[in-house]
């Protein structure tokens, strides 16, 4: 995109990631809220998907908050549930312990070009997600349900208000792409960006998505793995979405979207903060911590062909040219906002689902804590989200 657009929207939000601690994000916003901050559009991935489609349903901080807490969210998240025993073999348990350690093997000791060839196969690759996810949802084709159903009963479809954030969603998809022109193809992956629809219709003085690709930011990462281009799509509904940005590696298994085929996790674009600032002149993104060199870490490369913390040292360093190039007398509210989130892991021990691994059934298990443990856990990580960005707020004079 040009830099010098007239940018669709005022303000940007991301949610990103955020696991079972997805209430922080909703702290957050509502803290911008307070402040008459509130985001244009919010773009969420993995976890804070879930938090964007929450925000989307109760954009209204009062009632978010009781949705957040309500016993219809607490059966929503207690319905992802870890495989139970009779549903996975030893045979599945051995294999997932064996990948698990290959993959931490292959991530210290391979190139990447023995990382690219060890996962050239995405017959095996889907196979191996399917089978080695360590939890499902029950009743899946209507997860979401009881929580649209709630929010419609309780604010009389506030969700159409004027004030109420765009959203968008980023996930992932096994794609085929032939090989020069030829009959034959090779499977990669593809990013997704579910996108608002009127992003396809913009003036041509406002920024529009559909003027240029968009291109991939962990293309260049990925050893050939992901594909260039981004697909943008503006017809779409949230719960396959919402669901298929959730899917990341070894935790949810893949979901099947008849138009795009298999989709797996947003992880691919984890932080999108380059889209982010072509949205929009102020952007809210959040720190982050490091992934882990045990299991996250090489999961990611495992899938998606690329070392996160490398990505991830790119998201913290960069610099739009609109920031770069404002003088001191630039206007606060036009510039990357930076949320000191990084430490959120630490601050809210023991304020999420707990998992615990079970070494006789070789599985790691979900500890769901009964509802008033729930709306204890869901009001912790919105103080925290709601503090820390009043807090930063107030420190910068926004």
């Amino acid at each position: 995109m040009n830099n010098k657009s007239i940018k669709p929207y005022e303000r940007v939000q991301l949610f990103s990631g955020g696991g079972s601690r997805f209430g922080y994000y909703l702290g957050s916003y509502a803290a911008l809220v307070a402040h008459d901050l509130t985001p244009d559009i919010i773009i969420g991935t993995c976890g804070g998907s879930l938090s964007a489609y929450l925000v989307n349903l109760a954009p209204d901080p009062k009632e978010l908050q009781a949705l957040m807490c309500s016993r219809e969210l607490s059966r929503t998240i207690a319905a992802i549930r870890h495989v139970s025993p009779d549903e996975a073999n030893r045979r599945v348990k051995i294999r997932y312990i064996t990948h698990a350690l290959k993959r931490l093997s292959f991530s210290r000791k391979a190139s990447k070009a023995q990382r690219q060839r060890q996962a050239d196969s995405y017959a095996r690759l889907l196979d191996e997600l399917q089978q080695l996810a360590m939890f499902r949802i029950d009743d899946e084709a209507r997860w979401l349900d009881e929580l649209s159903s709630f929010a419609s009963s309780e604010n009389g479809n506030s969700q159409s208000n004027a004030n109420t954030p765009e959203i968008a969603i980023i996930a992932s998809r096994l794609y085929q792409a032939p090989i020069d022109g030829s009959s034959d193809e090779k499977l990669t992956l593809q990013e997704l960006l579910f996108a608002p629809s009127r992003l396809a219709n913009l003036p041509s003085s406002v920024s529009n998505l559909a003027d240029e690709q968009l291109i991939s930011p962990s293309h260049t990462l990925a050893n050939g793995r992901i594909h260039e281009a981004v697909e943008i799509l503006t017809q779409w509904d949230f719960a396959s979405v919402v669901r298929a940005s959730m899917a990341d590696m070894y935790y949810l298994p893949p979901i099947h979207i008849t138009e795009l085929g298999w989709c797996l996790g947003g992880v691919i674009n984890l932080t999108p903060i380059e889209l982010a600032c072509q949205l929009g002149d102020s952007v809210f993104a959040e720190t982050k911590a490091g992934y882990d060199s045990w299991l996250a870490a090489p999961a990611i490369q495992r899938v998606f062909g690329f070392d996160p913390n490398e990505r991830l040292a790119a998201v913290h360093g960069y610099q739009p040219t609109e920031v770069a190039s404002h003088t001191s007398t630039a206007s606060n509210h036009h510039q990357l906002h930076w949320l000191p989130f990084a430490d959120n892991e630490q601050q809210l021990v023991g304020q999420n689902v707990q998992k615990r691994f079970n070494i006789k059934q070789m599985t790691v298990e979900l500890i769901h804590a009964d509802y008033d443990g729930f709306v204890q856990q869901m009001q912790a990580q919105w103080k925290y989200g709601y503090q820390r960005t009043a807090d930063y707020i107030q420190l910068h004079n926004l």
